[in-house]
């Protein structure tokens, strides 16, 4: 006797579409030769060879991922046959000649393994589901066979480089390479690279191209990218797209004509073989106002080389805006970087609460970093605990500062945060830098003082009681 089980609406809709006529007794066995079959109830289940997308037309829609040779089914009140194909914990209808939509298979392999043209191996059953006006029944499930698939995508290699005016025009040159992310290329194919064009040449046209690591290890001018459009062709802001010179009419460079800016940025989609050319100018500051500064502009994060990524030190709350201005009239940007007047604040990342941190803000990634600070001290031969362990400051919200009466010993001493070496400062005293030199000291007891604010502004007082 067959249990009888009720099925989703989903999949009866799809068997009442078939009509009585589709059922068919599979009594030839479809298997390839050679291929081990797997038990399907009373028939059998084998596998297909590696389903390689890059033989599968465009418009095809279906894909073969098993041979099957169908159960007899043992209830004639129920004239009605399907089959659900199973990988891991997904499900797809598949038809009786075991084949699946192809853009499922090829979603399920990028959702689980990326969209690298890399073989991959799934393990797979399919059940058999009979059904007549009112009721669905399974009535076999497959033992687990091995369902092979590659994907089909650009060659993306590991990493592109600028060549020409900003760098030199040699395909072996590496000094100018664009960044990345550490995801997989084919999951993130995007990279990026900004390059000063005021110290090349700010009145003229800059000439440049691309090239990649297998460009450089062949050495070879035909392997360099150039764009679609033509020798010098860029339109500043929109999408061209990129082939290498063996495919193009011209050489392809890419030109620029920067007047005042101060950065020429370019972006990188190798999944798309798309670029995009942005002329860039930054300011040195943002100003933070935020719940943790009483939403006034008196917090700084600078970014000392005009490249639009920021860094400051501040007590920061909840929420807060990046300010162009020491007040509301400029430029201020909220949550995803969004300049519109009603934009929301932005807040801190989850799992961080208010408190004193480093602040990263890039205009060129769109990203926000904090970094909490927990506690800032001196180290050196000329504190109490020499260069084994720092000697903690005390912060003090109202003035903005680290600050503590400390001993010294004639020697060196130097700050750093968290007890660790990742963030510390040094150097001149009115104008301190992170990893810079050891501060001299003399002997004595002194009321330390410790401004950390932002690159360009941080500062210590050392003043003797």
């Amino acid at each position: 006797m067959i249990k009888k089980i009720l099925f989703g609406f989903a999949f009866l809709a799809t068997v009442a579409s078939c009509s009585d006529d589709d059922y068919t007794d599979w009594a030839q066995p479809q298997a390839n030769p050679g291929t081990e079959a797997i038990t399907f109830g009373n028939g059998s289940v084998s596998e297909v060879p590696l389903i390689d997308f890059a033989t599968i037309a465009e418009e095809q829609q279906n894909v073969k991922v098993c041979n099957v040779v169908a159960p007899t089914a043992t209830d004639a009140a129920y004239s009605k046959t399907a089959y659900r194909l199973n990988i891991g914990s997904a499900s797809y209808d598949m038809t009786a000649d075991g084949e699946m939509a192809a853009a499922d298979l090829r979603k399920y392999v990028e959702d689980n393994f990326g969209k690298a043209p890399v073989e991959r191996t799934m393990t797979a059953t399919v059940e058999q589901w009979i059904a007549n006006k009112t009721t669905t029944v399974k009535t076999a499930t497959s033992g687990e066979f091995a369902i092979k698939a590659k994907l089909t995508a650009p060659d993306i290699s590991d990493h592109y480089y600028i060549i020409g005016q900003p760098s030199a025009w040699d395909p072996t040159c590496t000094t100018l390479p664009f960044t990345h992310s550490e995801q997989n290329v084919y999951d993130d194919p995007i990279f990026t690279v900004m390059f000063d064009a005021s110290c090349i040449n700010n009145e003229g046209d800059i000439w440049f191209a691309i090239t990649d690591d297998k460009t450089v290890a062949a050495n070879d001018w035909s392997m360099v990218f150039g764009i679609k459009e033509g020798n010098g062709n860029v339109t500043l802001g929109e999408t061209g797209y990129l082939a290498r010179r063996n495919e193009l009419t011209d050489e392809g460079s890419l030109k620029v004509h920067p007047g005042e800016a101060r950065f020429v940025k370019v972006t990188l989609n190798m999944m798309e073989g798309t670029y995009v050319v942005e002329l860039i100018n930054f300011q040195e500051y943002l100003y933070v106002a935020g719940s943790g500064n009483g939403w006034a502009q008196n917090d700084a994060i600078s970014s000392p080389t005009f490249d639009g990524n920021y860094k400051g030190f501040l007590w920061l709350g909840n929420e807060f805006k990046l300010c162009s201005q020491q007040n509301w009239d400029g430029l201020n940007y909220g949550k995803d970087f969004s300049t519109a007047g009603d934009a929301a604040n932005i807040n801190l990342p989850e799992g961080i609460s208010e408190g004193y941190c480093m602040l990263e803000a890039s205009l060129v990634d769109k990203t926000i970093t904090v970094t909490p600070i927990t506690t800032i001290g001196v180290i050196g031969d000329a504190t109490a605990n020499g260069w084994d362990a720092s000697t903690p400051l005390t912060y003090n919200k109202d003035n903005r500062c680290w600050e503590g009466d400390l001993t010294f010993t004639t020697g060196t001493f130097k700050f750093r945060a968290n007890d660790a070496w990742t963030i510390n400062w040094g150097g001149d005293k009115a104008n301190l830098t992170i990893d810079g030199d050891n501060i001299p000291v003399e002997a004595g007891t002194y009321h330390v003082a410790l401004y950390p604010n932002c690159p360009g502004k941080a500062m210590c007082t050392i003043e003797p009681k």
